[in-house]
């Protein structure tokens, strides 16, 4: 929040103990009637009261005309009208007491003079009050623990220990609908800010840093309001000192992106230079598309960065083995060749027929045991600072899997694994998964990963 006096306390609109909706509906398909549904299917636990100025029942709860006339006090307002009439119940929100509001209603800043004058209106609300509100123009707030889901579109099927900020609600339910497909759970807050006329990403940041449940922060981020890119990057800074790192997908970077930004929600995308160097100086990780982004948070949800450049590559197949090592050199990262002493330990577990150079190459379809002998052996050197292992099913997958899983249990070493062949739903992907191995499908997507890591690592380094 810009011109802020004082940090607003944001517990009323992840964990509120009561709520209401305003412009709750009773027919199926229209916003106001999504957004409660999906209240009560999360299994809100306080009152949740439906404001509608005609309707006495929705969804077999009591309705009520307005704010004012609902009973006892109300922690977190949800409002789904009209955007020319939300300035009125806001103003009502913070005379009585409200702790937070969302505003999913459009029409604000992104859409002219008008709605900016409102939007701004909103923000003295907000200050004047101590009211937090999440938007306007956005797709609502999602939050595990507090069994909440003020939101219309995708909710996660499965969770996570991710907190999961987006300035696009549409780019926030499209991840969410494609984690769901996959089966994987990620995220344990969801909050799409839109306009962000009061709260906004370095809030919550400095909200969740202390939370420990959450353990890394995944940001889509359009723009910033004036001096609010240098709190972002303080509060980024802070929450990756607690060992929680951030990620970051950046959109209007071009002129195209910068005036869809514009209208999509009234962002100013600023320089990328001055971003980017924010960026790195704070330590945050930067994606280049939705799905490094993705990739990204998945690793982070299992595995911490660790500092250094050097990686091992792991492969079973001779092709793209040799295309992993061209792809890590172009992002950056050293396939240095293994030492005499390694190389002489290897030997002793692999038939001479396979490379014990780097990239380890195990020529084809080795017995299953070799795996976990030889990352025990890699991890032990402490030569590499990171591992990548690119692999096809094989007879023995799943014991193969098994033996992966054992031997990087014993180790920090950030380990990737890209299981091709259209693996990635096989038992044996689904044990390395849940022995907290992210698995790729390709190796380029593997090695985007460990390379916004170590970019990471080098900058905080640098900027020590």
């Amino acid at each position: 929040m810009s011109e802020r006096e004082r940090p607003l306390s944001l517990r009323p609109i992840l964990f509120p103990e009561s709520a209401a909706v305003v412009g709750a509906s009773t027919t199926p398909g229209k916003l106001g009637h999504t957004i409660l549904s999906n209240m009560l299917d999360a299994g809100f636990r306080g009152p949740i009261h439906p404001i509608h100025p005609r309707e006495h029942e929705i969804l077999s709860r009591p309705a009520y005309p307005s704010l004012s006339e609902a009973p006892g006090p109300v922690d977190l307002v949800v409002v789904a009208i009209p955007g020319s009439g939300v300035v009125p119940v806001i103003e009502e929100a913070a005379e009585m007491g409200a702790g937070g509001a969302v505003v999913i209603s459009a029409g604000f800043a992104e859409a002219g003079a008008e709605g900016a004058e409102a939007e701004r209106r909103l923000r003295a609300i907000s200050r004047e009050a101590g009211l937090p509100i999440i938007g306007p123009n956005c797709q609502g707030v999602i939050s595990r623990r507090g069994r909440l889901s003020a939101w219309f579109g995708p909710s996660p099927d499965h969770w996570g220990n991710g907190l999961f900020l987006s300035q696009s609600g549409g780019l926030a339910g499209t991840i969410i609908g494609q984690l769901n497909r996959a089966r994987r759970g990620l995220v344990d807050t969801v909050v799409s800010l839109g306009n962000k006329s009061s709260v906004d990403e370095a809030d919550l940041l400095a909200s969740a840093a202390a939370d420990e449940e959450i353990r890394f922060a995944m940001c889509y981020i359009e723009g910033f309001g004036d001096g609010r890119g240098r709190a972002f990057a303080e509060a980024a800074a802070a929450f990756g000192e607690r060992g929680k790192p951030v990620v970051v997908l950046k959109g209007g970077r071009s002129g195209a992106g910068t005036r869809a930004a514009s209208s999509h929600t009234a962002s100013l995308a600023g320089s990328d230079r001055v971003f980017d160097a924010a960026m790195k100086q704070s330590g945050v990780l930067q994606a280049e598309s939705i799905r490094a982004f993705l990739d990204i948070a998945r690793f982070l949800a299992v595995q911490r960065p660790q500092p250094g450049r050097r990686v091992l590559i792991l492969t079973n197949l001779g092709g793209p083995g040799v295309v992993t090592a061209d792809l890590c050199e172009q992002h950056g990262l050293e396939v240095t060749s293994t030492t005499s002493s390694l190389q002489k330990a290897l030997q002793e577990k692999i038939p001479s027929y396979c490379s014990v150079r780097n990239p380890i190459d195990l020529a084809g379809d080795p017995a299953p045991e070799r795996y976990g002998a030889i990352l025990r052996e890699v991890y032990g050197s402490h030569e590499y600072d990171a591992v990548l292992i690119v692999a096809a099913p094989l007879s023995g997958d799943e014991q193969v899997a098994r033996d992966i899983v054992a031997a990087h249990r014993e180790t920090p070493t950030p380990t990737a694994v890209c299981w091709m062949g259209n693996a990635e739903a096989t038992p044996a992907a689904e044990i390395l998964e849940s022995g907290k191995l992210p698995v790729y499908p390709m190796p380029e997507d593997a090695v985007r990963v460990l390379a916004a890591i170590v970019t990471r690592q080098s900058a905080k380094q640098v900027g020590e």
